[in-house]
């Protein structure tokens, strides 16, 4: 009898034991992801950190002075038409424009592709463009600094845009409809 109560403390402990060894892992799981999660959110707050230093550092070379909204876009509207008629969402605009990289590199410009016209808010064109163009009237001409994540962000466009390209665009609304 003693035998079979030694057997089932022994059974019990062992089961018991091969439990807690199962959650483990999932337990080193979660943590895992968890220190994943964080260690990406502290990659991209360094790299956000760094696109800003460099923008910093390019208008304050150039001595420009530019407003900058809560999504990190730099803006200055340098040729106002105060009766011109402001952008808003689901109106189609035409734009001229021109994107450089902060090197000076031309990447794109209306001049050789032509004008471009998207609706707003149906994301047809980078988000810092969109954005701009919604602080602008017809007839206004601004410049804008996108950080990468509201340009091309970490992929470029694999053709003259590379990886997490912070651009210089400058651009003209000429219509809105």
């Amino acid at each position: 009898m003693l035998r079979l109560f030694f057997f089932m403390v022994i059974t019990a402990l062992l089961t018991s034991c091969g439990c807690k060894e199962e959650n483990k892992p999932v337990q080193n799981k979660e943590l895992t992801q968890q220190g994943a999660n964080e260690a990406l959110v502290g990659a991209n707050k360094a790299r956000l950190e760094l696109e800003r230093k460099k923008i910093d550092d390019y208008l304050k070379r150039r001595n420009w002075e530019m407003t900058e909204t809560n999504s990190g876009l730099r803006y200055l509207i340098y040729e106002h038409n105060e009766g011109g008629m402001k952008a808003d969402t689901g109106q189609v605009v035409v734009i001229n424009y021109e994107i450089k990289l902060v090197d000076g590199t031309l990447c794109y410009s209306s001049d050789s592709t032509g004008t471009k016209g998207f609706t707003i808010g149906k994301g047809q064109i980078e988000k810092g463009i969109e954005e701009g163009v919604l602080l602008m009237n017809k007839g206004d001409k601004a410049k804008f600094i996108l950080p990468s994540h509201l340009g091309y962000g970490l992929m470029g466009d694999e053709v003259k845009i590379p990886s997490h390209a912070i651009l210089v665009c400058d651009v003209n609304l000429i219509e809105i409809h």
